[in-house]
């Protein structure tokens, strides 16, 4: 898959702005690597399930969790959330 570009949405920038100096980093080089490799094994990218079917979620490591969405055959994606496990799916 090749990424020609990412955007991120009015929430995960909130969301992203509220994370700890330490958080910000891990995200920020997971996204580096998502850019690279979206489906390195460290990023454990999967599918979610559910009322979340449009989305696929990946580790930046510890409990934070990023959602994304794929437009245009993943060329471009947004991601859309950011938080822990218990913060996403509550």
């Amino acid at each position: 898959m090749t990424i020609e570009k990412i955007e991120y949405s009015k929430r995960f920038i909130k969301q992203f702005d509220q994370l700890r100096k330490n958080e910000k980093l891990r995200v920020i080089k997971t996204i580096e690597l998502f850019r690279v490799d979206p489906f390195n094994k460290k990023l454990r990218n999967h599918q979610l399930l559910g009322e979340f079917d449009k989305y696929r979620s990946i580790s930046a490591g510890g409990d934070i969790r990023l959602h994304y969405r794929e437009k245009n055959d993943a060329i471009t994606i947004t991601f859309v959330a950011i938080g822990t496990h218990s913060q996403l799916y509550s």
